[in-house]
């Protein structure tokens, strides 16, 4: 499992990131709470997945911005919850979770960060 909390074959799932995704959905989880009640642990578990990959895409984005790969990987997983019925503005309030986290670790690249968040959700 390579430390995700739902089953992955990904030898590179981003592990590093768990803790800080399991608070990012814990804060996710404080303003949708109806969330619990349609997902239950596994979109828990999901969420903390997905929350780490959103966090390494994200800061790699910052160490290497001609990659340009955060938007592409964002709107794949973004088209992935969408076709499965997630709401797009609690998945955009996620980001915007996310990228405050980041922010918080690395506030230098705030204003890279914004525009990087902007770019993937309109807002």
């Amino acid at each position: 499992m390579s430390g995700s909390p739902v089953p992955t074959t990904d030898p590179l799932f981003p592990s590093a990131w768990v803790p800080l995704a399991e608070r990012l959905c814990e804060a996710y989880y404080a303003e949708f709470p109806e969330t619990d009640a349609r997902y239950g642990q596994r979109g828990r578990d999901f969420c903390v997945h997905d929350n780490a990959y959103l966090l390494s895409w994200l800061t790699d984005e910052l160490d290497l911005p001609a990659s340009r790969a955060f938007g592409r990987n964002v709107a794949w997983l973004a088209g992935i919850l969408e076709a499965r019925g997630f709401p797009m503005d609690a998945f955009h309030r996620n980001l915007e979770l996310m990228g405050a986290a980041v922010a918080e670790l690395r506030p230098q690249d705030k204003g890279r960060i914004d525009s990087l968040l902007a770019s993937v959700t309109g807002r």
